[in-house]
């Protein structure tokens, strides 16, 4: 299973060396991260951002900062993900969303000359959803008690459970019943001393 690069995680450490002269410390590293395992997962996330981060060691195995090879135009490359820049879609975003039309949609979509007519379109669509989204919402039951919706299969479940209740309850009654007959039939036994 490859690992996606997660770019939010790769910026913790490209915003550490911007800010500290393309050097910083393991305990900077963990504190802009939150945790150890979080400081690991964005050093190893930079460097599939392909920042070059190596570790400065003290002579043995304990690591005493970190620096980079790179630029600062180099880091500069490196996108920054936030809302704000999500706000255009990508041209890869705009190929998938425009395969996962119907073929009618995207011949409409082809012959509309202006945004009016695809917004237009696009609000034939959305009550074309509407519309069917309503047939389906009239076919619901609702739970008795909780009153949730219920699927046509849980609603048959239901039904079912019920019946055998009630198929119960009559028995019940009629072993009582049963019961009570024996009662009023047997002879009394009289004890004398």
């Amino acid at each position: 299973m490859a690992i996606k690069l997660n770019q939010t995680k790769a910026n913790i450490v490209i915003d550490l060396l911007r800010a500290n002269g393309n050097a910083f410390t393991p305990a900077q590293l963990v504190k802009a991260a939150g945790g150890d395992r979080r400081a690991r997962s964005a050093l190893s996330h930079a460097r599939m951002a392909g920042v070059k981060v190596e570790a400065v060691r003290d002579g043995g195995k304990a690591v005493v900062s970190y620096r980079t090879t790179s630029t600062p135009t180099q880091l500069a490359v490196a996108p920054k993900s936030t809302a704000k820049q999500s706000k255009a879609p990508s041209a890869k975003a705009a190929v998938k969303a425009k395969s996962s039309l119907s073929p009618k949609t995207k011949k409409a979509l082809a012959t509309a000359k202006t945004d009016k007519d695809i917004a237009a379109i696009k609000a034939k669509n959305l009550e074309t959803i509407k519309a069917v989204g309503a047939k389906v919402k009239q076919n619901v039951r609702k739970h008795p008690i909780t009153n949730r919706d219920l699927t046509d299969e849980q609603a048959a479940v239901l039904d079912e459970f019920r019946a055998l209740e009630a198929s119960f309850e009559t028995e019940e009654q009629l072993r009582n019943a049963a019961r009570a007959a024996v009662r009023e039939n047997l002879p009394k036994e009289v004890y004398a001393e």
